[in-house]
Formats: C-alpha cells, sequence, structure tokens
C-alpha cells in the first residue's frame, strides 16, 4: 500500500513538474494594448491622411504628421494642446475672409458662421453663439446640423427651428 501511495505521489509529481503538457502550445501571452491611436487629418494641411501617433500626441502633433498646415489655414479655431483620442479626426480650415454673413441659398453655414451671424438666427443670443462657436474650435466642424444638439442648451425644439435656416459647408 505504500508503495501505491509512494508510486502516485511520483507520478502526480512528474506530472505537474517534468512532463510537457501538450496543450501548452495553445496557450499564448496576453499582448500589451497597442500604445499607438489613429487620427485622421484633413482640410488645409500639406498631406490629409490617417496617420499613428503614440498616446498622449495632441493636435500639433497631429498637423506636423500630415506635413504642416497650408497658407490660408485657420489654425486659431482648433485647440493646438488638445489630447488626441483613437479614431479622431482633426479638420483644418481655411480662413474665411468676409463681411456679410456667409449663406448658401439663403442659409446660415454653422461652419463659417460668426458669433453675430449665429445671434441672427431665431432663439439664438449671445450666450447659445458662444457655445456653439466653442463647441465648433474644440471638436472642428460641424459634420452634420444634427450636431447643433450636442451644443448645450440645443434641444429637439431649437434644432428644429434652425435646420431649414442653416447648412454645412
Amino acid at each position: 500500500m505504500f508503495i501505491l501511495v509512494l508510486l502516485g505521489s511520483a507520478y502526480g509529481y512528474l506530472r505537474d513538474n517534468v512532463f510537457v503538457w501538450r496543450g501548452a502550445e495553445q496557450l499564448r501571452p496576453l499582448e500589451e494594448p497597442s500604445q499607438d491611436i489613429m487620427v485622421h487629418v484633413t482640410g488645409a494641411v500639406k498631406t490629409s491622411g490617417v496617420y499613428s501617433l503614440p498616446r498622449g500626441a495632441r493636435v500639433l502633433d497631429a498637423l506636423d504628421a500630415a506635413g504642416g498646415v497650408r497658407e490660408g489655414a485657420d489654425v486659431e479655431c482648433l485647440n493646438l494642446a488638445a489630447l488626441l483620442q483613437d479614431g479622431q479626426k482633426i479638420h483644418v480650415p481655411f480662413v474665411q475672409q468676409h463681411d456679410e454673413p456667409v449663406q448658401v441659398d439663403g442659409r446660415i453655414d454653422l461652419n463659417s458662421a460668426t458669433a453675430k451671424e449665429l445671434e441672427s438666427l431665431p432663439g439664438i443670443g449671445p450666450e447659445l453663439a458662444r457655445r456653439i462657436l466653442e463647441y465648433r474650435r474644440i471638436n472642428g466642424r460641424f459634420s452634420s446640423v444634427d450636431d447643433l444638439k450636442k451644443v448645450s442648451g440645443i434641444g429637439d425644439k431649437t434644432l428644429e427651428n434652425l435646420r431649414p435656416l442653416v447648412t454645412l459647408r
């Protein structure tokens, strides 16, 4: 009996510590998540495209990766020190030179309107115009009129009143 216990213990030790488990080759160490992020840079830059940048990169780094900005770029509407996020799009607009409200078919362009132009819209006072411009400065161009709902103070009713009066270029 003692020999059976001894043999069983020896087999268990050898099985756990000496013999190679055949399923071991299927196990892989956990891979570290990528330390890079991908950003899409468009507009008034020398080379638009998708760029891989290290985590912690800023908008300025994305513009450098795109070869810098072109003449006439409006970088004042961007926060060059803002941290980038994976999948973010950075659009650099050109400076718009105009004295009159920018209108397309009688509608105001949300991506180039000034505070004064926005205030000419029903329901948009100085504070809401400032919030719209601040949203545009931080997030870049509006990609849809529906993006106005992301601006604090603009709800469904205000959006529906503005929809026929605004456009995007």
